[in-house]
């Protein structure tokens, strides 16, 4: 076997059959089945090949090891790879390899590195236990979940503060620590399946500095499982507060009884939001609720950052801020922290690169303003925008007058800025014909996100009409160039080589142009030459045809 001839079109579709029988026997209550499907799907060929693929290939921590020093960057190594059996039986996962990133209140976030087999292992368990709980898991949950992003989560607060007479005070709850402090026990006793390997990778310790840590609590982070983990030690909030029925349906918050009425919880992994009517409201019935949940599993709020606000002084949530104004109007627009600290990136990196080609300039910070902008494109960002557009041409003129104290001010406008029918200062390397420009934030249109239906999931094989509708849609706002949303819909939205659907959350960076008729023999970059293939089924055809491909 080699790597370049795995049907991904059948791996797909047989890991997906299995996914579809664990939903379903999940949402029919059938336990017994489910452990049973949930052991023959880890023990599928097709679930560790697809595995290794998002270990290996998709993953951004691809290229990161573990203790043991191993990467897979070649075919040769994931075929070794998969050949080693990755079995269940007698496993025993190595300790994680501890690293510090900087948080922005200038601490360190630890975080624990897996090595390339226990990530693999962590995959396929995934694989397996997602169809389960993506029945049991509640409507105003949406971290770390299929299908679901941030925006989900806004739109949620903008529907529950938005409306005349909704409820008007916030409990805006910070976890101490969630996914370092999450008690093994309690946790475990909610998974009825893989208990002991779960607990076998939750005990296996970190190694820091060469030195052997133990693992009481939590579940590292920089595990592939470890978010669904938190999820499943966190899930139940919502329902504290009478968020759904006896027959597990969302119930709206203005038919709720009693003091739970008017009470919404919105949750983004750890980052967990309460509306009430009143402070009294938050303060003696939902504060003292959510403590006694957390304290079930060992975790607790930081009081320092958990406060009651009014809506009318706002609150910020996701990197967006939260106002209602006096006229009535909610407005959530991209926090200006997050703003400043962007424009900041954006200055360190024009001072560190004075000497820099424009064209190396504009290919740089491109996709930073693209993704920015991507990002808040969904909620009240006009203004903003306009002030980042202000701000980076001032850097940008500074930095070109820089490089030049003894030309003109005419001369440095027509060396780095080209005048187009819209607007006279674009960015670019004007000397050079045709040269990309860079891309300005107000350019980007302002578009009303979706929020995903109750507790839909994109698992349930009763669903995929909504969801291969709403993948469409979120595929071609995610796509911003309008030749790449012309392909998309020539192709029916999925990969020209395999056939298999675009994921909008996790394949808009790793999708290639590939060129039906080869550069070298005469094809041009005419959209009826191009396709879009994954990365892997773009370098899988280069590997068939003898080219020498780069590594995937």
């Amino acid at each position: 076997m080699t790597w370049s001839s795995v049907d991904w079109t059948a791996t797909e579709a047989a890991v997906g059959r299995i996914q579809d029988r664990i939903f379903r026997a999940a949402k029919t209550g059938d336990g017994a089945r489910v452990k049973n499907l949930q052991k023959l799907l880890v023990r599928s060929r097709s679930a560790k090949l697809l595995a290794i693929r998002q270990v290996t290939q998709r993953n951004a921590g691809r290229n990161t090891p573990g203790i043991d020093g191993v990467v897979c960057r070649t075919p040769e190594d994931r075929v070794t790879l998969l050949e080693s059996g990755l079995d269940l039986t007698g496993y025993k996962p190595k300790p994680v390899r501890r690293v510090y990133i900087p948080k922005t209140n200038g601490k360190l976030r630890p975080l624990g590195i897996p090595t390339v087999t226990d990530r693999v292992m962590q995959a396929v368990v995934k694989l397996a236990l997602e169809p389960e709980w993506e029945t049991r898991f509640e409507a105003n949950s949406y971290g770390f979940r299929p299908g679901r992003c941030t925006m989900d989560a806004i739109e949620a607060v903008f529907i529950a503060l938005g409306q005349k007479g909704s409820s008007r005070w916030i409990l805006d709850a910070d976890i101490s620590g969630c996914f370092d402090a999450i008690a093994h026990g309690p946790l475990l006793a909610r998974l009825p399946t893989f208990t002991r390997t779960i607990e076998r990778w939750l005990k296996a310790g970190s190694i820091d500095m060469g030195a052997w840590r133990a693992s009481e609590a939590g579940t590292p982070q920089g595990g592939i499982l470890s978010p669904v983990l938190a999820n499943v030690a966190l899930d139940g909030m919502e329902r504290l507060f009478g968020g759904e029925d006896r027959d597990g349906n969302p119930v709206k918050a203005a038919t709720k009884k009693g003091m739970d009425k008017s009470v919404v919880l919105i949750r983004y992994a750890d980052d967990v939001l309460v509306t009430a009517p009143s402070k009294e409201v938050l303060e003696r019935h939902v504060l003292p609720r959510l403590e006694a949940f957390l304290a079930d599993r060992g975790l607790v709020l930081n009081h320092a950052k958990t406060r009651i606000v009014s809506i009318d002084a706002g609150f910020d949530f996701l990197g967006f801020t939260a106002r209602k104004f006096r006229d009535g109007k909610l407005l959530i627009r991209p926090e200006k922290a997050k703003v400043l600290a962007h424009l900041r990136a954006i200055k360190a990196y024009l001072d560190a690169n004075r000497q820099a080609p424009a064209g190396a300039v504009v290919r740089a910070l491109a996709p930073v303003i693209r993704g920015w902008t991507l990002y808040y494109r969904h909620a009240c960002s006009a203004r903003t925008f306009s002030y980042a557009d202000h701000r980076v041409w001032q850097m940008l003129w500074a930095w070109a007058r820089r490089r030049h104290p003894t030309k003109s001010k005419g001369w440095v406008k027509a060396r780095y800025f080209r005048p187009t029918r819209s607007r006279v200062w674009n960015f670019a390397d004007a000397a050079v014909p045709g040269a990309a420009m860079l891309p300005w934030y107000s350019d980007t249109k302002i578009v009303r996100h979706i929020k995903v239906k109750g507790r839909s999931s994109p698992l349930d094989p009763d669903a995929r009409p909504y969801w291969a509708e709403r993948r469409r849609r979120r595929l071609e706002a995610r796509s911003l160039s309008r030749w790449r949303q012309d392909l998309l819909r020539t192709q029916g939205y999925a990969c020209a080589a395999c056939g298999v659907p675009f994921d909008p959350d996790e394949d808009i960076g790793l999708m290639d142009e590939h060129h039906a008729k080869p550069r070298h023999q005469g094809g041009g970059n005419e959209t009826g030459n191009l396709r879009l293939l994954h990365r892997w089924c773009h370098h899988r055809h280069h590997q068939r045809v003898g080219y020498e491909a780069a590594e995937a």
